[in-house]
C-alpha cells in the first residue's frame, strides 16, 4: 500500500506543480490562468502550493520500506484532508451555492474552453473534467493515508 500511496502522492505533487504552467488543449489552461493572475503570481502560488505535497512525497520516500511513525501518517492524513477540503471550497461550494460575480468571471476566463462533465447550474463556476480527476486523486490519497495511519 505504501508503494501505491508513494506513486499517487508523487503524481499529485507533479500535477500541483505543473497544471497552472502548461496548456493541454481542452484539459489544462495554464496560459489562461497566467493571463488572469499574472505569470509571477502564478509561479509564486505554485511554489507555495508545492510545499506541503512536497513534504508528503519526501516523507514517503524517506520512510520507504520502514516502519511508519505516527507523525508521518498523521501528516499525510492532515495534508490530504486539507487538500480535499480546499477542492470542495474552491470548486464545489461555488458550483452548488454560487459565487460572487468577480469569481465567476475569473473562473470562466481561467478555465473556459475545457471539458466539463457536471451540468450547468446557472452561471455558477463548475469544475472541469481535469480538476474533477485531480479531486478524485486527492480523495484516493486521503483514503490511502487513513489506511496507512490505521
Amino acid at each position: 500500500m505504501i508503494a501505491i500511496f508513494t506513486a499517487l502522492i508523487t503524481v499529485q505533487f507533479l500535477i500541483i506543480a505543473l497544471h497552472d504552467l502548461v496548456d493541454v488543449p481542452g484539459w489544462i489552461t495554464g496560459s489562461q490562468v497566467q493571463a488572469v493572475m499574472g505569470r509571477r503570481k502564478t509561479i509564486l502560488a505554485t511554489l507555495a502550493n508545492c510545499v506541503f505535497p512536497g513534504i508528503a512525497v519526501a516523507l514517503a520516500i524517506l520512510f520507504w520500506n520502514q516502519t511508519l511513525p505516527h507523525s508521518v501518517t498523521n501528516y499525510w492524513v492532515i495534508y490530504c484532508g486539507l487538500a480535499c477540503l480546499s477542492a470542495v471550497g474552491m470548486w464545489y461550494i461555488p458550483y452548488i451555492r454560487g459565487a460572487p460575480e468577480k469569481l465567476k468571471r475569473e473562473y470562466e476566463r481561467m478555465y473556459g474552453g475545457t471539458k466539463m462533465l457536471l451540468p450547468s447550474r446557472g452561471d455558477n463556476p463548475r469544475p472541469n473534467l481535469f480538476h474533477m480527476g485531480i479531486h478524485t486523486l486527492f480523495m484516493t490519497n486521503l483514503v490511502l493515508a487513513v489506511f496507512l495511519r490505521l
